[in-house]
């Protein structure tokens, strides 16, 4: 009997090593659609070693990436994509993919190569220009950064988010009459979103406008009542007017909401000063 399983175990193990490229690649692909990624990480890099020329191997790189990247394996994801790339240097999909990892692992120079890469090819890719100008944005490389955000809005006159954005980089660079402004036709437009209310209660903050920013995060705190932040920027404006009491209840709503009390001791201790 055990010489039986034995000779079973040899015949599985021999046509499992007798696949070809194909068959490895059509099982690593099926594994991928059934979120079977680990699985999936193992058939792609047998079918490489096996066939390393392959004209398949471009996709089989950025799939491997994909399922790499799904695991939390950024670093590995970044290589096989680097890998496709060296086999098709033009492929802007593969840029893209690339440079979303670069940014999550604030490797943001090697991401905004990517962007400006896939920007050379196709200067009218939305994504990548609101990408850049985010990048641009965090380097403080703000006359970059209106560029691109501009360039998007005259794309896409109707893309909202590229205007809140680029409200919130006048904002992070002082110019605050011109986010106001933004902010302003953003909320004619849009009445019913409570982030813009909050956004604009941080800029009439930052002008020392308590009063015009009170109203804002009222209303914004009217729209999502349980958005934990809204509460805390109201507690800090009411601190700013010296109503610690009304203070307290608005950080106490702010836990109500889901904020950890852990995170809001300083604001509390603030709201107990005398």
């Amino acid at each position: 009997m055990r010489q039986l399983s034995t000779i079973i175990m040899i015949m599985v193990a021999a046509t499992v090593s007798a696949q070809s490229y194909e068959e490895l690649f059509e099982q690593a692909t099926q594994e991928l659609k059934q979120e079977r990624y680990a699985q999936a990480e193992s058939l792609y890099l047998r079918a490489i070693a096996r066939e390393p020329s392959h004209r398949l191997n471009e996709y089989a790189y950025s799939n491997l990436a994909f399922a790499q990247w799904t695991q939390g394996k950024a670093p590995e994801a970044i290589a096989s994509y680097t890998k496709a790339l060296a086999l098709s240097p033009q492929s802007t999909q593969i840029m893209l993919q690339r440079a979303r990892i670069y940014v999550e692992q604030g490797i943001i120079d090697s991401a905004l190569v990517d962007y400006s890469n896939v920007l050379t090819t196709e200067p009218r890719n939305s994504h990548a220009l609101f990408m850049r100008a985010y990048i641009y944005g965090q380097k403080e490389e703000y006359t970059k950064a209106y560029a691109d955000y501009n360039a998007l809005l005259a794309i896409e006159p109707s893309n909202n988010d590229a205007r809140l954005s680029l409200a919130l980089l006048y904002h992070k660079a002082g110019r605050l009459n011109d986010a106001l402004m933004l902010l302003g036709v953003l909320i004619d437009g849009n009445p019913q979103n409570a982030e813009y209310y909050y956004a604009r209660s941080n800029v009439h903050r930052k002008e020392n406008l308590a009063a015009l920013a009170l109203m804002d995060i009222e209303k914004a705190i009217e729209l999502a009542p349980r958005n934990a932040a809204y509460h805390i920027a109201h507690a800090q404006l009411l601190l700013d007017t010296g109503d610690r009491r009304a203070a307290r209840k608005a950080l106490d709503q702010a836990v109500a909401s889901g904020e950890q009390p852990s995170t809001l001791v300083e604001l509390y201790k603030q709201c107990s000063e005398n």
